[in-house]
């Protein structure tokens, strides 16, 4: 009888690996000095949603005889976007704890511009800008990064596991 994983077992690898994968992309992007305002940063969404559908599938034709159910598709999804969440809020702490710390500062006087050139009043600016560094600590970027990640990965494995499924209509049919 084959030893089969659990899910979570399962799961924690993938997270590992596409969060590495997203993690190596945004360091390229930083030393690059692409990663502010071009777009490119986006495309880590699309590494996870191709990592998402990888776990999915493999996990299905590797280990479900190539039969998944959408619930149990969307559980693969769910907990390799948690760890990978939780990974990727590691890594945040420590970018802008240790790999660029200014970080936080060229974001307050980005947002500051924004307002700026958005044409609003000086009192309007002191305002926002006041909201603004309530949230500008390396906890609260760490806080933003796992629920963020957590809440995007569940929508991506919300979707891809309908493109996953696939149910086995033959349960009642002997083996040939």
């Amino acid at each position: 009888m084959e030893n089969k994983p659990s899910t979570t077992i399962l799961s924690l690898g993938y997270g590992v690996i596409i969060a590495l994968a997203i993690i190596v992309f945004s360091l390229i992007l930083f030393l690059l000095n692409l990663s502010k305002g071009n777009g490119l940063e986006y495309l880590s969404y699309l590494i996870l949603l191709a990592g998402l559908f990888l776990a999915q599938t493999n996990f299905r034709n590797k280990y479900q005889g190539g039969f998944i159910e959408y619930g149990k598709a969307f559980t693969v999804g769910l907990l390799t976007s948690l760890f990978l969440s939780v990974i990727m809020g590691i890594y945040t702490y420590i970018f802008f704890q240790y790999i660029d710390p200014g970080a936080m500062e060229e974001a307050m006087t980005m947002t500051e511009q924004k307002m700026m050139d958005r044409g609003m009043s000086d009192m309007d600016i002191e305002q926002g800008m006041a909201i603004a560094r309530k949230f500008q600590s390396v906890g609260m970027y760490t806080f933003f990064a796992i629920v963020g990640n957590f809440i995007v990965g569940i929508i991506i494995s919300l979707i891809t596991a309908i493109f996953v499924k696939k149910e086995n209509t033959d349960l009642g049919q002997p083996a040939a």
